[in-house]
């Protein structure tokens, strides 16, 4: 039975749920993970996923300037157990260096390293491929409307937030 067909038995068997919010959220959850499974097999040659390239491509981005592990797992979504396992894959490969902040020794700072740089210039131009070709059915004006649907729906969630 598809998706769909659950759906709309679910809203048959509870005819007050309210079943386009239902509809739209698994949808929207639904498309996510298809979206990170789609840029995951484009990493995997490169032995990545998403979580450590965008570890990567944030590093890169803030050269020259401290990286936390907190503030880089908060802006990736990761959890601090999270982080702290994909910090030690990416370490373990000489991607990532770790070392105690000279201002605080309790806390550690990232840098990207010259081999973690390399590879993100590689894997780079594939994810962004990867990404044009699963937007590529809303087209750019469907896209420019979607970031503004799902911006308002972010914001509005994180508001909801404890």
């Amino acid at each position: 039975m598809s998706f769909e067909q659950r759906i709309e038995r679910f809203s048959a068997a509870h005819p007050d749920a309210p079943r386009e919010l239902i509809l739209a959220s698994r949808l929207l959850l639904r498309t996510a993970r298809l979206l990170r499974d789609h840029i995951n097999r484009t990493l995997a040659p490169f032995d990545l996923d998403m979580s450590q390239y965008l570890v990567l491509s944030m590093l890169a981005v803030d050269e020259g300037q401290p990286s936390m592990p907190s503030e880089l797992g908060a802006t990736i979504d990761a959890t601090r157990t999270q982080m702290t396992r994909l910090l030690d894959g990416l370490e373990a490969r000489a991607l990532v260096r770790r070392q105690a902040s000279a201002q605080d020794r309790r806390t550690q700072e990232l840098t990207l390293t010259a081999a973690g740089r390399r590879l993100l210039e590689r894997a780079s131009p594939l994810v962004h491929a990867a990404y044009a070709e699963a937007w590529a059915p809303v087209g750019e004006s469907g896209l420019a409307a979607s970031a503004r649907v799902l911006n308002r729906l972010h914001h509005s969630l994180q508001a909801l937030q404890p």
